[in-house]
């Protein structure tokens, strides 16, 4: 009997020994569903990113297609040619290899600016960055030289007779008009156009009367567009910390219009003082070749009054004195210090009687305008 016990018992143990090894089996077979799956989900991975890319190959064939196409429909309407798309194809192949080529490769083609000399072509536009604080700037700059003609600051650059005011002093100072400005198409131009367009008509070149004129979006404004990115990292971007901070602080609120007042009687002197000084370090700073290599390179006031040395000429058309101080008349001189008048007679006599004075330095502008805010 107790040899039998000791059989069964080791038969219990080798019974205990298959389960657990039918055990491990199940946890094996377990382990190799599941790397069955990833896999299964590896190559589903694999077939999407082959779709991924089988649809952006599609899509761009489906833009150089419509390209096509529409050579196709306007050779059609032009001169009334039924030809097939693959022949067109092979056409530009033939005609223009490189452009296809770089289509092909999405990549971009710079065009090449050309301005033959100083006002052969002027850009003026707005600078707008700290206008929600009361400040509109208002610049231009020569194509040719990269001067900068005229920098300045006032409570808004879209009144039409303000911006004339700003040409007309350019205009009185050069006693001349340029051969061609580029502008936006912003209703706060209008005037400079039918200034320019009035000076320029009578003229006989090739951008004469309406010509003298070119309107465009504020983006392809390049010039002056590249320009003012110049100025935020040469001072500029100082501005907006201040005027940020002051609104973080709760000293400022864009929403109060005695704030705004306040702000352009004690900071707009100094903004302009500050403008005049970035324009007069960027006038004499040496301008840096560019690879492209289709404009000169120099010192802009050099370029700008030395044309000679480059071996060209100014273009500007010379205007009469009569007409420049009449065309003047229909101009709007900016305020002096930027606020309402009735503003600044107010705050004026808060600096009377608390024996206050214009501010010299930022530190003291802020001083200011806390003052006259918490009367």
């Amino acid at each position: 009997m107790a040899l039998r016990l000791d059989q069964l018992e080791g038969m219990v143990l080798i019974l205990d020994q298959f389960e657990g090894m039918a055990l491990r089996l199940d946890q094996l077979e377990g382990m190799a569903l599941r790397l069955d799956q990833l896999d299964g989900m590896a190559l589903r991975l694999a077939q999407l990113e082959g779709m991924a890319l089988r649809l952006d190959q599609m899509e761009g064939m489906a833009l150089r297609l419509d390209q096509l196409e529409g050579m196709v429909l306007r050779l059609d309407q032009l001169e009334g040619m039924a030809l097939r798309l693959e022949r067109i194809s092979k056409i530009l192949r033939e005609l223009d290899p490189l452009g296809v080529a770089n289509r092909r490769k999405h990549r971009f083609s710079r065009r090449t600016y050309i301005n033959k000399g100083p006002n052969f072509l002027l850009h003026m536009d707005g600078y707008d960055k700290i206008k929600r604080f009361g400040f509109a700037i208002h610049g231009a700059i020569c194509g040719f030289s990269r001067r900068v003609l005229w920098l300045n600051v006032g409570r808004t650059n879209n009144n039409p007779h303000i911006i004339g005011y700003y040409f007309m002093q350019y205009v009185d100072e050069i006693k001349g008009v340029p051969r061609c400005i580029r502008m936006d198409c912003g209703t706060e131009n209008v005037l400079v156009e039918d200034i320019q367009k009035a000076f320029r008509w009578d003229n006989d070149d090739d951008m004469a009367g309406e010509k003298s004129v070119i309107r465009g979006s504020s983006h392809s404004n390049q010039r002056i567009e590249r320009w003012w990115l110049s100025g935020k990292q040469g001072g500029g971007q100082y501005w907006i910390d201040k005027f940020k901070d002051m609104e973080m602080r709760g000293l400022l609120s864009t929403s109060n219009v005695g704030h705004i007042e306040c702000a352009r009687f004690s900071f707009m002197n100094l903004l302009q003082q500050d403008l005049d000084k970035v324009r007069m370090e960027w006038n004499q700073h040496r301008v840096r070749p560019n690879k492209q290599g289709e404009s000169p390179t120099g010192k802009p006031d050099i370029m700008y009054f030395m044309p000679t040395l480059y071996d060209t000429l100014d273009y500007k058309v010379p205007a009469n004195e009569t007409d420049i101080q009449h065309v003047k008349e229909y101009c709007a001189v900016p305020f002096s210090l930027g606020c309402d008048e009735e503003y600044a007679r107010f705050f004026r006599e808060l600096m009377h009687e608390r024996g206050l004075q214009m501010p010299t330095k930022f530190e003291e502008a802020l001083e200011l305008y806390s003052s006259l805010t918490t009367s």
